[in-house]
């Protein structure tokens, strides 16, 4: 069922909680330049040791940097460390 970006914010303040759970958009957590936590993933389309790119709800991610490597992923998450230049939303 599709909902109006406008329809999530309020709901979302009424009920006090963060849009972006509602909207089911990706939570992604970087720490200093050495990790990169994304939640809500849907699955990993390039991996190499300068680059990761995973597939999200409304598009791809990119984590570019030196020495990267998958740490830990599940169904919801992954964690790439490794030395972290940059994040893209594609």
């Amino acid at each position: 069922m599709y909902l109006p970006t406008d329809v999530i914010d309020r709901a979302a303040k009424r009920l006090e909680i963060p849009t972006l759970g509602l909207a089911g958009a990706p939570r992604v957590s970087i720490t200093g330049r050495g990790q990169v936590l994304a939640e809500l993933h849907k699955g990993i389309v390039a991996y190499t040791g300068d680059c990761v790119e995973f597939q999200v709800k409304n598009g791809r991610i990119r984590v570019r940097g030196s020495g990267l490597r998958l740490e830990a992923m599940d169904q919801g998450a992954l964690l790439i460390s490794g030395i972290i230049s940059s994040v893209e939303f594609l």
